[in-house]
């Protein structure tokens, strides 16, 4: 990461929410922490401690604020979203994981919403050639439609709009989809004519997959094409979509952990994974509960008696006799085999009766890999050479906050990130008025997190000495936090009432009722007597 990354995003996100429909003022708020030790990614491997490879994390919290071009102090805030990056020096890889998305539907009259632009945004940044962590990359999510999730009560807003299961998961669909079109195109335009040929003819470098635990793939097809509402027409693309689970492709050992010593069987690329190697545990994820439960029934059947072991396998055809010579078991570990470990086949297939994937609202996992081919551009192999796969493998923490000081200044500590999260589910964004009260003291509370830190101690919590002035916390926060800055663009077109007799939506924003047909029996004349 260098000394500018996170000036860069920043940089990066203002440009793209410069494109914002209507006239508003928006203040944009860029929390990332440095690169830390990461131990929760694979908890219960199988691979011993020694053997393991290094796992580095880091948080990223963006939030948009946004008021009226003419009146800059009615800052409300509007769209957040929290993200985790996994980064796997051994093997080059990196792990999005999209962890929260939300609004609060109090954007400004006749502005578009910027969510989906900030989304986007973020996603081009951990894709494009010149910003991507490393050459594999895979953003990994979980479509679960909610009315809120990072802003508390604000979906009694009347103006937040919460999608339905479905169409969240096919909001995401798309959103996906074009950010795999936009870069094709992106990288046919840097080739040129001749480039656009060879990449036709290489292997695909996009590799997106869904999953919908509860539905068939033809369930799911027609489910995501009626999502889309009557005012939308179909758009042709051309991303392939495979409805599967993304641990069973070629090039899934590159996103788990393997041994970095051969084994005895061979190499550790030969050997197979488990799923405890390969299925990563995400904050706050459906398949993480489902691995810890397995892992904790595997660790309780291991240190169960042998006699009860013996008596459920055989029932009563072993004496007592054979039961007492029986050896006890050895306790199982992080560093042991678990024997009772199940196929991937059978951990998403048991998935599906699972309370969050049957409860009869349809959730989705969505992945989405980008392959980066063997010769790499030279921006790519320049961000490559100051990524965090750099490093010496140390277990240090400080040795790693040393040698990554410098390449990270802007960010701020990991437990700073958390307790600004805790501060933002602490507050209200039923109303108007709520909400902006609200932004003005998370706002307040992250200008004072930052009081004491400095480019080259953003990793320190120390306390700040009596020498630090206002004027020091001030730059901090206006050279690497916050950006404030003005859309002036045409605004959304007014949405036209349909027609009499058309289908959608009325005028007043309700679907408008269908016409119904009652059948009736028809009775049998009776002839006049």
């Amino acid at each position: 990461m260098s000394a500018t990354t996170v000036s860069d995003l920043r940089t990066h996100l203002v440009q793209d929410l410069r494109a914002l429909a209507g006239s508003s003022n928006l203040v944009l708020h860029v929390l990332v922490s440095p690169h830390r030790k990461c131990s929760g990614l694979f908890p219960h491997t199988t691979i011993p401690q020694k053997q393991r490879p290094r796992l580095l994390q880091q948080d990223y919290l963006i939030l948009v604020s946004q008021s009226p071009s003419n009146d800059s102090s009615a800052m409300c805030l509007v769209s957040a979203v929290e993200v985790v990056l996994y980064s796997i020096p051994s093997t080059h890889a990196s792990l999005v994981y999209i962890s929260k998305v939300d609004s609060t539907g109090q954007v400004v009259p006749g502005a578009g919403s910027p969510t989906a632009a900030l989304v986007k945004s973020l996603l081009r940044w951990f894709t494009q050639p010149s910003t991507r962590p490393s050459s594999l990359v895979r953003i990994q999510l979980f479509a679960r439609a909610q009315n809120q999730y990072l802003f508390p009560n604000s979906s009694e807003h009347p103006g937040k709009r919460v999608l339905t299961d479905v169409k969240l998961c096919r909001w995401w669909k798309d959103v996906l989809t074009d950010l795999v079109e936009k870069h094709q195109e992106q990288v046919k335009q840097l080739e040129g004519p001749e480039g656009a040929a060879t990449t036709a003819a290489s292997p695909a470098l996009w590799h997106c997959f869904y999953l919908f635990p509860s539905l068939s793939l033809m369930e799911a097809e027609y489910m995501l094409k009626n999502a889309k509402s009557n005012s939308q027409a179909e758009v042709a693309t051309s991303t392939t979509w495979v409805y599967s689970h993304p641990y069973g492709a070629p090039h899934a050992r590159s996103f788990g952990i393997t041994s970095t010593s051969p084994t005895e069987g061979g190499s550790p690329s030969e050997s197979p994974l488990d799923i405890f190697d390969h299925i990563p545990t995400f904050p706050d994820d459906p398949k993480a509960r489902f691995l810890h439960e397995l892992a904790a029934t595997d660790k309780a059947e291991a240190n169960a008696p042998a006699r009860k072991k013996l008596k459920a396998r055989h029932s009563d055809s072993i004496d007592q006799e054979d039961e007492a010579r029986e050896p006890s078991p050895k306790p199982t570990t992080s560093n042991s085999k678990k024997s009772q470990s199940i196929t991937q086949e059978e951990f998403w297939e048991r998935m599906t009766f699972r309370q969050e994937c049957s409860s009869g609202a349809v959730t989705g996992f969505f992945t989405v890999d980008l392959i980066t081919p063997v010769p790499i551009s030279a921006t790519t192999q320049d961000h490559s050479a100051r990524s965090p796969s750099h490093l010496e493998e140390d277990d240090s923490t400080e040795a790693v906050a040393s040698t990554t000081s410098e390449a990270e200044a802007g960010t701020i500590p990991a437990p700073m990130v958390a307790r600004i999260m805790a501060s933002l589910g602490n507050l209200d964004f039923g109303s108007t008025e709520k909400a902006r009260h609200a932004t003005q003291l998370l706002t307040d509370s992250i200008k004072g997190l930052c009081n004491g830190l400095t480019e080259t101690g953003a990793g320190d919590l120390a306390a700040a000495s009596s020498s630090t002035t206002a004027d020091m916390e001030e730059d901090y926060y206006s050279k690497y936090i916050a950006a404030s800055f003005t859309v002036d663009n045409p605004p959304l077109p007014t949405r036209l009432a349909p027609q009499e007799g058309s289908n959608g939506a009325s005028s007043s924003g309700a679907a408008a009722a269908p016409a119904v047909n009652v059948l009736q029996v028809r009775k049998k004349k009776r002839p006049a007597a």
